[in-house]
């Protein structure tokens, strides 16, 4: 039998051909999960700290005295599944948890690389989040009250819901959502920064706060001024809203726009 030689052009098209049953076996594999839960005594006061890699962190404060800690691990195989570690070392003053994903190998492999972990944590309202870190995936912080969280993810969504504490959220590429569903005078600050992304903030009719915005290659809109159809957006604001502005907000776009919106 002869041999067939493709044409230098075809080549491409014979790596697509000859990948194309390992394709179809990965698409094929089945998601092996574990779910693994503990809860920890805590002071109202107590820090978390939280480093995770791919998956997401959502944490809800809540009228607690603990730290609940659900984490959902999943990847392709029991072995690869079973390399994934959530470290937890607790005192009732500080909860540290770190996740350990096997290494990869480099270069062109065709191992098992997958692995995600999913955590959902419940904390007092007034747990200081000390650390936040994920690179791949999302990251929302609800319901803390006095408190404060600090979180920084690479790739993916960041947001902050109904946080009446101090608040820094920070983000290379992806998208941060700042939102409020109802408004209570308490002196907070808010800080929302990001290199490649857009930041959105929504807030009540009736929220009292200063706004600090800056845009340097994008625009912002501001929902709680009348639109003008002359006037361009603008790339920095600085305003107050409501009769009480004790909260500030201080938003900055490296590369991205921002949007004020008010919800009524």
């Amino acid at each position: 039998m002869n041999n067939v030689v493709l044409p230098r052009a075809l080549w491409p098209l014979g790596l697509v051909l000859c990948l194309m049953p390992f394709v179809s076996c990965l698409g094929a594999v089945e998601v092996v999960e574990e779910i693994v839960e503990q809860k920890y005594p805590c002071d109202p006061d107590a820090t978390l700290s939280i480093r995770n890699t791919d998956g997401s962190v959502r944490i809800y404060g809540a009228d607690v005295a603990e730290i609940s800690v659900e984490a959902i691990k999943k990847a392709y195989t029991s072995e690869r599944l079973a390399k994934i570690v959530v470290d937890v070392k607790a005192t009732r003053k500080s909860v540290a948890i770190e996740t350990i994903f096997p290494p990869r190998e480099n270069g062109f492999s065709l191992s098992d690389r997958s692995g995600t972990v999913d955590y959902i944590i419940i904390v007092p309202q007034t747990t200081k989040i000390t650390q936040i870190e994920l690179v791949n995936g999302e990251v929302l912080v609800d319901g803390l009250r006095g408190g404060s969280a600090t979180a920084h993810l690479v790739n993916g969504w960041l947001a902050g819901h109904n946080c009446f504490c101090a608040l820094n959220l920070s983000i290379v590429n992806g998208r941060i959502d700042l939102a409020y569903d109802w408004w209570d005078s308490e002196r907070f600050s808010v800080k929302a920064s990001s290199e490649n992304a857009s930041i959105r903030a929504i807030l009540p009719s009736d929220a009292s706060a200063t706004i600090a915005a800056q845009a340097p290659t994008g625009w912002i809109v501001n929902g709680f001024e009348p639109k003008s159809a002359a006037a361009e957006p603008p790339h920095t604001l600085n305003f107050a809203i409501g009769t009480e502005a004790e909260a500030t907000f201080e938003i900055k776009a490296a590369n991205g726009n921002i949007r004020i919106d008010k919800m009524y």
